[in-house]
């Protein structure tokens, strides 16, 4: 009897355990591209900044999920209520999550460290200018000894004056890198144009390449104190050239961020300083919507995006474009830098029947002797692809 029930006892655990299912890994392709269990996926989503609640944390979980979005950042402090994870996880919605800045906060990476929602964890916040790559090198080991089959990852951008651009040693301290694309109406920018968004992609892409280290960008979707939006037109083309200069991952910062406190506020007021205003980018009806059609885009061009080889075809022009090829097709990505004037395109392609990506969206280049020519609005951005 004693054996019957023993085997019976056995058997069942042997069930339980060949049920267990794999924990979940993230990890990079050879070419940078995002692994999620093994299969390449292209991240498309944004930063939930800080002075969020838990509610307001599930809220925008849900809306990144709606417009079609598939990863968020939230940045710190969110281990008290993480109702959001949870939440992620049920939508396939991914985490990278933030922030791991000292020793002291490894617990929570060591608490969450299975969690499926969460794919990255980050080192530092704005890490060129808060941090050093000393420090940023001793977390990033700490950090991938605790959770080796998830990723790192630290935002890099040009707010301070004092670190070199690009920060190319800040490229090698943690897995994958953002860089923080904030030039609309930006006034502490020496330059604000979309081109000069190009020219630092430019950079970024060679620093990148360099450390082989795959970067994703984060495009602006916020207004800064005092200023305007990004305008759809403007959004999408930072989202497009990041991606023409071989970005593999689109997080914009930011659908959430909180209001500046009463101090603050009162500190900049007397120094003659607009305080930051609280942000939700889903009010921006225009902004949001182009969001969400930028997503379903992504969506549709993945294919080229993840296994296409891609190649540049401008350099230091009003014109950003590039074309991926595969054995079967091909596509073209065409921007105008200007957002004043319309700008002349003309770029030599291989022959094939080339027609609009998405008949809703900007076209009327042309394509003829083995050349497409033609005009493109001001900021406009431009997909063409080879049919079959």
């Amino acid at each position: 009897m004693f054996r019957s029930m023993l085997a019976v006892v056995l058997s069942l655990t042997a069930c339980a355990v060949a049920a267990d299912p794999k924990p979940m890994t993230s990890s990079l392709r050879k070419d940078g591209t995002l692994l999620v269990n093994g299969k390449a996926v292209m991240p498309y989503g944004f930063y939930i900044s800080t002075g969020h609640t838990g509610d307001m944390r599930l809220k925008c979980v849900e809306q990144t999920h709606a417009i079609g979005g598939t990863v968020v950042h939230i940045q710190g402090p969110w281990h008290e209520d993480t109702r959001f994870l949870d939440k992620a996880a049920e939508l396939g919605i991914w985490v990278v999550a933030g922030h791991t800045e000292t020793e002291a906060k490894l617990e929570r990476v060591r608490k969450f460290k299975d969690h499926p929602a969460i794919i990255a964890w980050t080192i530092f916040d704005d890490a060129n200018t808060l941090s050093n790559v000393d420090h940023l090198t001793k977390m990033n080991k700490l950090v991938k000894e605790i959770v080796p089959h998830r990723l790192t990852y630290n935002p890099l951008g040009t707010q301070s004056r004092d670190v070199l651009m690009p920060a190319a040693a800040f490229f090698q301290c943690s897995d994958f890198i953002g860089w923080e694309m904030y030039p609309v109406a930006n006034p502490g920018a020496a330059d604000s144009s979309l081109k000069a968004t190009e020219t630092q992609m430019v950079l970024v892409s060679k620093a990148a390449t360099i450390a082989n280290c795959p970067y994703w960008i984060l495009p602006q979707t916020f207004r800064w104190p005092g200023n305007r939006v990004p305008t759809p037109a403007e959004y999408r083309n930072l989202c497009y050239v990041g991606l023409i200069n071989g970005a593999k991952g689109v997080m914009p910062w930011s659908i959430y961020h909180m209001v500046d406190s009463p101090d603050v506020q009162a500190t900049k007021k007397a120094a003659g300083k607009p305080a930051w205003e609280e942000w939700y980018l889903p009010d921006s009806k225009d902004l949001w919507a182009e969001c969400g059609a930028v997503a379903l885009e992504l969506k549709a061009l993945a294919p080229f995006l993840l296994d296409a080889k891609r190649t540049k075809l401008t350099d230091s022009s009003d014109i950003s474009a590039a074309i991926w090829t595969s054995e079967t097709e091909s596509m073209l990505i065409v921007a105008n830098l200007s957002e004043t004037e319309s700008k002349p395109v003309s770029l030599a392609l291989p022959k094939g029947e080339w027609k609009p990506a998405f008949a809703t969206r900007p076209k009327g280049l042309t394509f003829a002797d083995g050349k497409l020519t033609g005009d493109i609005g001001k900021a406009e951005v431009h997909v063409y692809r080879t049919v079959r």
